[in-house]
């Protein structure tokens, strides 16, 4: 852990939709560098994430309308959403989790897919109730772009450790 006063390099990588959209932030917000951006921006999520977590909400009001901004982002899943999902720290996941498991709910849903399972054979294949199965369904439609960024994080830090993802053909 850093002590009072050092600084920790950060390094990532972006896609090219998410570079533009820093580039576009930054130019937004008139700082002249990523970094900048970068931590300005933390300092308003956090801002905002405080004042959500003291029961405020945030609204955009014009002297006729007032509409009440959702940010899914700052917002608290509420852990009785899930009856069969649960969260697990990570160092960098945030999907859920099978209750009791150490299963990610997305393994069970890309399993369901990639074999064209029906809800009864991945119940039967995981030693799930079907009730679990169509909640890992909806948890995992929901959420596609996390599960989607958290496979190319895994993909990357695989790469990056030289293991080689690709299929291997039989000779």
């Amino acid at each position: 852990m850093n002590q009072a006063g050092e600084t920790k390099r950060q390094n990532f990588n972006v896609s090219p939709e998410q570079e533009a959209q820093i580039e576009w932030l930054r130019v937004a917000m008139g700082v002249t560098t990523t970094k900048e951006t970068i931590l300005r921006s933390i300092s308003v999520m956090t801002v905002l994430h405080n004042y959500l977590q003291q029961g405020y909400q945030i609204r955009l009001i014009t002297p006729t309308e007032q509409i009440h901004l959702v940010v899914p982002e700052l917002e608290s899943a509420p852990q009785s959403t899930w009856q069969y999902l649960v969260s697990r720290p990570h160092p960098w996941r945030r999907q859920l989790y099978i209750k009791g498991q150490r299963l990610l709910a997305s393994t069970v849903w890309l399993d369901m897919e990639l074999n064209n399972l029906s809800l009864e054979e991945a119940a039967e294949n995981f030693a799930l109730p079907i009730a679990a199965i169509d909640e890992i369904i909806r948890y995992c439609e929901a959420n596609r772009e996390l599960i989607k960024m958290e496979a190319d994080e895994e993909r990357y830090r695989l790469e990056h450790r030289g293991v080689s993802i690709e299929p291997q053909t039989a000779r």
